[in-house]
């Protein structure tokens, strides 16, 4: 029966439960399969961090076979109710067709309830009372908890926060269990296991999220043109391709580099990448790996590939190189006999001078040519000497092919990303894909700078977290038509990655606080993840921050400003006052004792503080030893003192 036929009219929704981790890869990851498989989907819920995803998809076998490829889906559910509250959960359950219950709740279906909660421990009391609470349904089966026909699940969402659980929960849902995912594999292929592993051997779950991505499927041929110890490969033929690749590190392919174990000290003779195929048993997956450089690639520019699936090197811990040399090439007619000096002299002994570790076989031959001449009848005999020499050079002083290893330079990454956008423009088959790891800052990091080319286009663009201010980005590519002419990569990254290196170190120097002001900048959670949209919002928030931080700066510099100058102001009145007041009582008492009039008391504080005042106080010394300040009030005068006593007012003045 077809699928179509088991389909019911009404689609159903899916929960899907996925793994708390590598959230930007889990919807690319399930579009990449639910497109191999022609599976549709309606996304009906897709939260952005959420540990769960609602789908809608027409029938069961589909969800199944979305299970049958996902790494980052722990299981998926038919989902019979959700709600934010138990009355709302309860009252969508019963409302859920009975239809599709019944034949699972048959009398002769067996079933068991689970009841889970996320981010939060439930005791046992509260897990029984919430199954009890499920009493309306109509069960007429048996209860078998190990190996029940019918499980029906209870989940309950906390939330991310283990420091902020709330006390209810913020979302329900009760479904029955469809499938479970691939997770196991992520265990069965651990790097801890691995026969044969390397300082740069991917994950083993990155790499089945990578071989999904590409859609590898049975009978395909992959390649990773920068191979490695072939951990890539495993992945892709555990999925049914045939697998190949290429690399320019001769040690690296033959197992013969420093073991990267803590307790091995020496590669063993079983190491390489063919025995983690066999460890698998998938050994007939596996045609062969070569050592070539993939900035000169030898293959005919036919499409015959249909996934390629690489990590290029970083310049970190392996080092980005391509064949080539910085010396000056040889001129073309270097040749073997110039490595044979050979001096041969006519009416002489044939002598023959070779270089060192050359063996030298010499023939002779002479031959007597007698010449006649009737000018002054002189007869004039000549000996001729004929050397024939064969050269043997031994094979360190041999320029061939065969046995030369060629030099090495740095290959910058800009180039390594262009040469490898043009090999798979080249190679792919149509509907083939590209899928690459790119490194990146965080803080120089824009849409802008992924490489493109006119053949390929971007499907996914997922990043990874390394460091705090470091990242890679798995980027996706499509091959949507041949090229023409002279098309090329455009590589735009290389203002960002051609120094990654040296970049990534001087990073490394940071100060703790400059750690902590990137970390403001680029939230990371406690998973490793790098959320696109946490750090949008994170800059927005950060500039409103900021904005309102300044708006309240600047207000309290104004009001801070304006304080000071009235309390200036306050001073400057108070420090007027009482200086004409000692002046007033010393005056006042210097009148008396001198007989001069006092000054009436009905005099204000207004009349001595005018300008007249406040002159008298900054008149020239030589002013003040012949004259007394005048202080006006209406018709009073304050008379002239003798010179001892002004100079001891403006003394007291002046303080």
């Amino acid at each position: 029966m077809s699928c179509s036929q088991k389909c019911i009219e009404a689609a159903r929704k899916y929960l899907l439960w996925c793994a708390n981790e590598h959230v930007e890869f889990r919807i690319p990851e399930l579009k990449s399969i639910a497109s191999m498989f022609n599976i549709p989907i309606k996304w009906i819920d897709k939260p952005k961090e959420d540990p769960y995803v609602i789908v809608e998809m027409m029938c069961e076998a589909d969800a199944r076979k979305l299970m049958s490829r996902s790494l980052l889906v722990r299981s998926c559910y038919e989902l019979w109710g959700e709600g934010s509250t138990e009355t709302e959960l309860h009252s969508n359950v019963r409302s859920f067709p009975a239809e599709f219950m019944k034949p699972h709740l048959a009398p002769d279906k067996t079933f068991k309830v689970r009841v889970e909660a996320f981010n939060k421990t439930l005791k046992i009391a509260d897990k029984l009372a919430k199954i009890e609470a499920l009493e309306y349904l109509p069960f007429e089966g048996h209860v078998d908890l190990k190996n029940a026909d019918t499980c029906l699940h209870y989940i309950e969402y906390y939330g991310l926060d283990p420091n902020s659980i709330p006390t209810t929960p913020y979302k329900m849902f009760v479904g029955r269990w469809v499938a479970e995912g691939q997770r196991e594999l992520i265990g069965r292929f651990s790097l801890k296991t691995r026969n044969y592993i390397g300082s740069t051997s991917m994950d083993a779950q990155l790499a089945f999220i990578m071989t999904n991505l590409a859609q590898v499927q049975s009978g395909e041929v992959v390649a990773d043109p920068f191979v490695g110890t072939g951990s890539i490969l495993v992945s892709a033929a555990y999925w049914g391709g045939h697998v190949w690749g290429w690399d320019i590190d001769f040690l690296t392919l033959h197992a013969r580099t420093k073991p990267t174990r803590h307790s091995q000290k020496k590669r063993l003779s079983c190491e390489s990448i063919a025995s983690n195929l066999e460890q698998y048993g998938l050994e007939r997956h596996y045609l062969d790996v070569t050592v070539m450089d993939n900035a000169k690639p030898v293959w005919r520019a036919v499409p015959f590939i249909d996934a390629i699936i690489t990590d290029p090197p970083y310049g970190i811990r392996e080092s980005t190189e391509r064949v080539g040399s910085l010396k000056v090439s040889r001129p073309s007619s270097y040749n073997q006999d110039d490595t044979t000096n050979t001096n041969t002299n006519t009416n002489t002994n044939t002598t023959t001078n070779t270089t060192t570790n050359t063996t030298t076989n010499t023939t002779t031959t002479n031959t007597n040519t007698t010449t006649t001449t009737n000018t002054n009848t002189t007869t004039t005999t000549t000996n001729t000497t004929t050397t024939t020499t064969t050269t043997t050079t031994t094979p360190h002083t041999t320029y061939s092919s065969s046995n030369h290893y060629p030099s090495k330079v740095s290959y910058s990454l800009s180039h390594v990303f262009c040469d490898l956008l043009n090999f798979a423009a080249i190679h792919l088959t149509i509907g083939g894909r590209l899928v690459f790891w790119l490194p990146v800052f965080r803080e120089d990091y824009h849409d802008g700078m992924i490489p493109s080319h006119p053949c390929l286009e971007l499907m996914y663009n997922c990043e990874q977290v390394l460091t705090v201010h470091s990242s890679r980005r798995l980027i996706t590519l499509r091959k949507i038509r041949h090229p023409t002419g002279e098309e090329t990569a455009i590589g735009q990254v290389a203002d960002l990655t051609a120094k990654f290196r040296e970049r990534f170190f001087q990073a490394s120097l940071m100060t703790k606080y400059e750690r902590q002001a990137i970390k403001s900048q680029f939230p990371r959670d406690k998973r490793g993840q790098g959320l696109g949209y946490r750090l949008e919002e994170a800059k927005n928030q950060t500039q409103m921050v900021r904005m309102d931080v300044a708006a309240k700066c600047e207000d309290s510099v104004i009001a801070l400003c304006e304080a000071t100058t009235r309390h200036k102001e306050e001073i400057n009145i108070l420090n007027n006052v009482n200086t004409v007041s000692v002046a007033m009582c010393e005056i006042s008492t210097l009148g008396n004792d001198n007989n001069v009039k006092p000054i009436e008391t009905n005099m204000t504080t207004e009349c001595v503080t005018q300008d007249d005042s406040a002159c008298c106080r900054h008149e020239s010394s030589a002013t003040r030893n012949n004259t007394l300040t005048s202080l006006s009030t209406g018709n009073q005068v304050i008379h002239k003192a003798d010179k001892n006593t002004e100079g001891e007012l403006n003394a007291r003045v002046d303080l």
